[in-house]
């Protein structure tokens, strides 16, 4: 190929077909270079003796300018994101579970399976007096537990007027079913603990039978089987004032006015 031929090649690269990032200015530049090489004077010369020409010093320029180019808006290499963490941090230990303690509380008994009914043989009863009221005899009577352990009273016992003899003057279950003892529902309970009291007023009417042997009893007979309780005098409680007054032909009666604190 002939050195014209090649700088026309190369202008029309340049001019038509060249990279859009060659600037302007350079197209204008090696469009001006002569499209003919200048005539040499003188005898031919070899062809490694002939000058270089233009087009290798244009085409030299281009070269670096679109290496710089290049180098120089080569993008930025792209940190990775969400990359593999790094191995030479320290592993942390999982945490081992924590040991749960056993939420099932130890079985206690409750208060009611606790404390039960009294015991005739862990109460003392003591007459604290006698009054006498329109042809009856009332009685204040105290209960003691006297257990080492707190026990309940609940409902009515059935009750009794006995001399020193054992002698029963009156008995509250002539009365029927109302002098038997029970538990009312609406009964309330008390609670005794050890050396605590509880009291009671008895009502005794209407005894017509032999004259009795001092002193004068009050026996309780206490609900649900649990035993027969004595109440007798205490220290200087008279039994003169012990026996009601005959008032007729009916039958005597006795009775209690509920138990109180």
């Amino acid at each position: 190929m002939s050195d014209e031929r090649f700088d026309q090649d190369l202008r029309s690269v340049l001019q038509e077909d060249a990279p859009r990032d060659v600037p302007d200015d350079l197209r204008r530049r090696v469009g001006a270079v002569p499209a003919t090489h200048p005539a040499t004077s003188g005898p031919t010369r070899p062809v490694w003796r002939h000058p270089v020409p233009l087009w290798i010093g244009v085409l030299s320029a281009i070269a670096v300018l679109l290496a710089v180019g290049t180098l120089q808006f080569r993008p930025a290499p792209e940190s990775s994101v969400g990359g593999a963490p790094s191995s030479t941090g320290s592993a942390q230990p999982s945490p081992s579970p924590a040991a749960v303690p056993n939420s099932s509380p130890s079985p206690t008994p409750s208060h009611a399976a606790a404390v039960t009914a009294c015991r005739a043989a862990n109460l003392v009863g003591r007459i604290l007096s006698w009054q006498g009221a329109a042809g009856s005899r009332i009685a204040d009577v105290e209960v003691t537990n006297t257990a080492a352990v707190p026990c309940f009273v609940r409902g009515t016992p059935g009750l009794q007027l006995v001399d020193a003899s054992g002698r029963i003057l009156l008995d509250s279950s002539t009365a029927g079913p109302s002098g038997q003892p029970h538990v009312a529902s609406t009964d309330p309970t008390f609670e005794l603990m050890p050396g605590a009291h509880l009291r009671t007023d008895v009502q005794a009417s209407n005894y017509c039978g032999a004259a009795p042997a001092a002193p004068i009893d009050v026996a309780f007979t206490l609900p649900s089987g649990a035993g027969r309780l004595v109440a007798r005098p205490g220290p200087g409680v008279s039994s003169a004032e012990a026996v009601p007054p005959c008032n007729g032909p009916t039958a005597g009666h006795i009775e209690m006015n509920g138990w109180r604190r």
